[in-house]
C-alpha cells in the first residue's frame, strides 16, 4: 500500500497545481481583432507590390496565370508558431503528387514590415533543401513588404494579428489559404498540420476554378501567444491543464489496479495461511 499511497500523494498535488495554470489572464480586449476570418471567392489584388527573396520588386499578380497558389502569412524572425506552419506546409507539399512549381506556387509573405529580403532569403534557402525535391527553387517565394501593401493583402485574405510593442513580436493565428490560379481565395486550411489529402483535393479545386465552402474555424491552440508575456505560453497553459487531468486520470486508474492487486494478493496469501493451518493441525 505504501507505493499506491505515494501515487496518491502525487496525484492531489498534481491536481492542486492544475488550477494555477488556469489563472494565466486572457484579456478579451487583446484577442478580439487577432484570427483568420474566411473571405471566400475574396480577389487578391494582382498590383499589390512586394519585393522577393533576391531583392526584386514584383507584384502578385506576376504569380497569378494557370497554377493555383498556397499562400501563407508568416513572418520570419517568429519563436514558434511560424516555423511550425512552414514546417507544415512543408510536410503536406512533400507528401502530395503534385509537384511544387510545375503544378502549384507557394507564396510565403512576411507581415512584418521590418523584415527585408536577406531574411526571405534565408528562409527560402532552408526550405527549398528541406523540400528535396525539383521544383522547390521555381516554385516556392518568399516576400517582404511595406506596411500598407501587407495590410491590403491581410484584410483581403481575412488574416488579422497584432503588433506587441514591449516584445516585439506578433499576436496572431495559423493556417493557410489556397487561391485560384487567378487570385480568388478558394480555400483555408487551419492549424498547422494540413492533411497531405486536404492541399491536394484543395489545389485541384482551386486550379479548375472552385470556391470552397466554409470550413470551422479551429485555431491552434498550443503555441497561442499571450500578449501579457510576449510569449507563446497562455494556451501551453491550457495544453497542460487538459494533459494534467489526462495524467491524474492515468494514475488513478494505476493506484486503483495496484490496490486491486494488492487485496487479492492478501486474500491469497489468507487462504494459503489458512490451508497450512489446517494441515498442520487434522481434525
Amino acid at each position: 500500500m505504501r507505493i499506491a499511497g505515494m501515487l496518491l500523494a502525487a496525484v492531489i498535488l498534481f491536481a492542486q497545481a492544475v488550477p494555477v495554470a488556469a489563472q494565466v489572464p486572457s484579456p478579451a480586449s487583446v484577442w478580439q481583432d487577432v484570427g483568420i476570418d474566411q473571405r471566400l471567392d475574396a480577389q487578391v489584388s494582382p498590383d499589390l507590390q512586394f519585393v522577393d527573396e533576391t531583392g526584386k520588386t514584383v507584384k502578385l499578380g506576376d504569380y497569378f496565370g494557370d497554377k493555383p497558389i498556397l499562400l501563407s502569412l508568416v513572418y520570419y524572425q517568429c519563436p514558434m508558431l511560424c516555423g511550425q506552419v512552414l514546417n507544415g506546409v512543408l510536410r503536406s507539399s512533400q507528401a502530395i503528387r503534385l509537384q511544387l512549381g510545375r503544378d502549384y506556387h507557394i507564396l510565403t509573405v512576411s507581415f512584418d514590415p521590418r523584415e527585408k529580403p536577406e531574411l526571405a532569403a534565408a528562409k527560402k534557402r532552408t526550405y527549398a533543401e528541406l523540400y528535396a525535391r525539383e521544383g522547390a527553387a521555381e516554385g516556392w517565394h518568399f516576400l517582404t513588404g511595406t506596411k500598407d501593401q501587407i495590410d491590403q493583402l491581410a484584410a483581403t485574405v481575412g488574416f488579422s494579428y497584432k503588433f506587441n510593442e514591449t516584445s516585439g513580436q506578433y499576436a496572431h493565428g495559423s493556417g493557410i489559404m489556397v487561391l485560384t490560379p487567378e487570385g480568388r481565395v478558394s480555400r483555408y486550411l487551419y492549424g498547422i498540420d494540413y492533411h497531405p489529402r486536404d492541399l491536394e483535393l484543395a489545389l485541384v479545386e482551386s486550379s479548375q476554378g472552385k470556391i470552397g465552402s466554409p470550413v470551422h474555424a479551429v485555431l491552434l491552440l498550443c503555441y497561442h501567444y499571450d500578449p501579457m508575456t510576449g510569449k507563446y505560453g497562455l494556451a501551453i497553459a491550457k495544453l497542460l491543464r487538459v494533459t494534467g487531468m489526462l495524467t491524474v486520470l492515468a494514475l488513478g486508474g494505476l493506484i486503483f489496479g495496484m490496490v486491486r492487486s494488492e487485496r487479492k494478493k492478501k486474500m491469497m496469501n489468507d487462504e494459503r495461511e489458512t490451508m497450512s493451518a489446517k494441515e498442520a493441525c487434522p481434525s
